[in-house]
This record gives C-alpha cells, sequence and structure tokens, in this order.
C-alpha cells in the first residue's frame, strides 16, 4: 500500500493509494467527466428555453431558471474541479490538489445551499400562488424575484466561507438543510390542503371560481414537481452528510472505506444536477412545449439550409 500525504494550508489530507482507491478514483473521474457534459447540455438548453420563452417570463419560472443555471455551475466548475482533483490524487501533485480542493469545496457547496435555498422559495411562491389570489401580481414581481435569489446566493457564499474558520462548520447546512426541508414540507402540504378543499368546491362553484380552482390545481402540480427535485435532492445529498458525520464523530480519519464512499456519494451529488432537467421536461408541460418548439425551430433550419445549399449546386 502507498501511503501518501498531501498538506494544504486549510486541508490535512492523508491518502491510502490502493488498488481499490485507485479503481475508485479513475471510475469517479469517468463518470464525472461523462455527466459533466449531459449536465451543461440539459442545463443550458432549460436556460435557453425560459430565456427564449416571452410566456415563461414569470416570477415561478424565473426561480426555475435560477435553479437551472445553478446545476450548470455544478457542470461546468464543481465536476470538472473534482475529476482534475482525483487526478491530481493520482499524480501525487500537492499543489494542484491544494488549488482543486479549494475551489471544488466552495463551488460544490455553495451550489448546493443556492439550489435548497431556492426550491424552498419555489414552493413560497406557489403557496403564495394560492392564498393571495388575485394580489399575487402585485406582491410576486421579477425583480423582487431576482433580488430575493441574489441574497439566498450571497448567504450561500458567506456560510460556505466560515467553512474556513468554524470547526464544527457542519452544523451550518444540517440546520439550513432542516429549515428548508421544514418550509418546502410545510409549504407543500398547504398547497395540497388548498387543493382538495378546491377540489370539493367543484360542483358547487359558478364558472369563475372554477377558473380559479383550475389555477389552484395547477400550482398543486407544481408542488408536486418541487417534491419530486426536493427528493432526490435529499437521496442525493444524504450519503454525503452521512459520511461527513461518521468522518466527523472520528475526529476526521478516513479509512480506505470512507474514502471510496466519499467519491461515489460525492457524485451522486452531481449526477442530480443531471437529473433535474429531466424531471423539468417530464413535469412541467409548459417547458416541454418550449423545448419541443425549440428542437423543431432548429430542425427545420437546418432542412431550409440543406435545401438552399441543394438549390445552389
Amino acid at each position: 500500500m502507498n501511503t501518501t500525504n498531501l498538506t494544504c494550508d486549510l486541508f490535512d489530507i492523508h491518502l491510502d493509494q490502493t488498488n481499490a482507491t485507485l479503481t475508485d478514483k479513475i471510475i469517479a473521474c469517468f463518470l464525472n467527466s461523462v455527466f459533466s457534459i449531459a449536465t451543461c447540455i440539459g442545463n443550458s438548453v432549460i436556460l435557453y428555453v425560459i430565456w427564449k420563452t416571452q410566456e415563461l417570463h414569470s416570477p415561478s419560472f424565473v426561480l426555475l431558471f435560477c435553479l437551472a443555471a445553478s446545476d450548470l455551475l455544478v457542470g461546468l466548475i464543481c465536476q470538472p474541479s473534482f475529476v482534475g482533483l482525483k487526478i491530481a490524487e493520482l499524480g501525487n501533485d500537492s499543489n494542484v490538489y491544494c488549488t482543486l480542493i479549494i475551489i471544488q469545496a466552495i463551488s460544490s457547496w455553495t451550489t448546493s445551499g443556492a439550489s435548497l435555498l431556492t426550491l424552498s422559495a419555489v414552493s413560497i411562491d406557489r403557496l403564495l400562488a394560492v392564498t393571495v389570489h388575485l394580489r399575487y401580481n402585485t406582491i410576486v414581481t421579477v425583480p423582487r424575484v431576482i433580488q430575493t435569489v441574489v441574497c439566498l446566493w450571497v448567504f450561500s457564499i458567506i456560510v460556505v466561507l466560515l467553512k474556513f474558520w468554524i470547526t464544527n462548520w457542519l452544523v451550518f447546512p444540517l440546520v439550513i438543510t432542516l429549515i428548508t426541508f421544514v418550509v418546502t414540507t410545510s409549504s407543500t402540504l398547504k398547497i395540497f390542503q388548498i387543493a382538495r378543499r378546491h377540489q370539493r368546491q367543484i360542483t358547487q362553484q359558478q364558472q369563475s371560481v372554477q377558473s380559479n380552482t383550475i389555477n389552484v390545481l395547477k400550482c398543486r402540480k407544481s408542488a408536486l414537481t418541487i417534491l419530486y427535485v426536493y427528493g432526490l435532492f435529499v437521496i442525493s445529498y444524504l450519503p454525503v452528510f452521512v459520511i461527513m458525520l461518521i468522518i466527523q464523530t472520528l475526529t476526521g480519519m478516513k479509512t480506505k472505506t470512507m474514502i471510496i464512499a466519499v467519491n461515489y456519494a460525492a457524485t451522486a451529488v452531481f449526477i442530480n444536477s443531471f437529473l433535474n432537467p429531466v424531471v423539468y421536461c417530464w413535469r412541467i408541460r409548459e417547458i416541454r412545449r418550449a423545448v419541443k418548439n425549440v428542437l423543431r425551430m432548429n430542425q427545420n433550419e437546418v432542412t431550409s439550409l440543406e435545401s438552399t445549399t441543394i438549390s445552389r449546386q
């Protein structure tokens, strides 16, 4: 067994290079390389269709745009830095390793925190849509949503930077996760309760009220979509939190098994950013229709270009 000690200013790493860990790192590099490209493509498509489709320029879809932007950063920064990190480990390059582990830690925790907080904002937005009714458009506006998202990102960055000065920093993400879980779950349950009440009133209300009931049912579907995304988030991040708690309990000791588990758990977290665009297209009809329209337009442009080229020949 070849043991390598890599020391940075902010980290003290003890790595056991065995055949098992070498194979594990190669697999992790391959998976993250592939899913990095897929994540960038999927989230870029979501960002493009929301940007180009006028009917999607609403507060709800702006929040979705911000979620996709966060996932895009995972594919652009987090996964490439993770791959570079593993390559540096394989090459025993302390300088590169030290730089990349700082980049990877800051980018990963920041995007994760921002995504989690934005998901809670989405659930609150859907709850406001069914509770304030006609006042929704005056209370929830695109500029206010953008300001809220900026504040959430600034807050995430500040919390992540505290990691380098606070010993028991893991308490912060655990508390934030718990709070967002309570907010998202309670908001979604409230939406379901309101939707159920409106469903019972469908046969008793006038046509104008039925229109409002349809809007409530749409919000219920949106809330269910939030639960799918949030569920994927929790499933993806839970192994990382468990492993980090174990390592923290064992005063930072990393065994060979722990190192392998961390690599695969981190990969699962990154793959979550690839799955989110799939959920958006599956669950949100407006996004699905907009993606189809963009693909159809591109296909028509290619066909037209081919026809022009043939006619010139």
